[in-house]
């Protein structure tokens, strides 16, 4: 089983999924950081369990973390991880 991870980007007003930004694992130590995540989140979230939002703080952090760029206020951002 692989699990992939991501940053979904949806629109506020109808919540079309915008985008999807795939996270690698060699930034998910940071990203957990960012996220603010105690080691029980940071841990269910390897196993590709929860979603969780992102506000702008952690969009900016983010965007600088993977050298992309995805916040908008007229967007809904979370993070999730899945098995494919």
């Amino acid at each position: 089983m692989t699990i992939v991870y991501t940053i979904d980007v949806y629109s506020k007003v109808d919540e079309t999924l915008l985008l999807e930004i795939e996270i690698p694992e060699n930034k998910l130590s940071g990203i957990a950081e960012i996220m603010g995540w105690s080691e029980e989140d940071k841990k269910e979230f390897l196993l590709g369990i929860g979603v969780y939002n992102i506000n702008e703080n952690q969009a900016i952090k983010l965007e600088s973390l993977l050298c992309k760029k995805f916040y908008s206020s007229n967007n809904a951002l979370q993070i999730s991880g899945g098995s494919v």
